[in-house]
């Protein structure tokens, strides 16, 4: 018999952590943008910025939950962290080359 449903795949809370501060980065970095293109959203981004950026940080944990396969939930939880690894070392290399160039 085919299962519809595929199990739940939980995060650990630090993976959770980074998903979430990693969207709240790329949030304000967005907010930022658009408020140097149009200055009159600035006021109202800035209001809502935080509010905005966990209610979707939220919604990204549970996205990545569940689009997780459930039949290797070890090899899931594995992956996202590899990526956020690879993400967090792409940012440092960047940051280092910044500092590099201008020190």
């Amino acid at each position: 018999m085919i299962q519809l449903l595929q199990p739940f795949v939980a995060l650990p809370e630090a993976t959770q952590i980074s998903i979430t501060f990693l969207v709240v980065g790329l949030v304000g970095i967005a907010f930022n943008y658009i408020g140097g293109l149009l200055p009159w959203s600035a006021p109202f981004l800035a209001k809502y910025k935080e509010e905005i950026s966990l209610s979707l940080a939220a919604a990204v944990v549970g996205l990545v939950q569940n689009a997780l396969p459930g039949a290797y939930p070890e090899i899931s939880v594995l992956f996202v962290q590899l990526v956020l690894a690879a993400l967090a070392a792409a940012g440092l290399f960047k940051v280092f080359n910044k500092t590099r160039a201008s020190g």
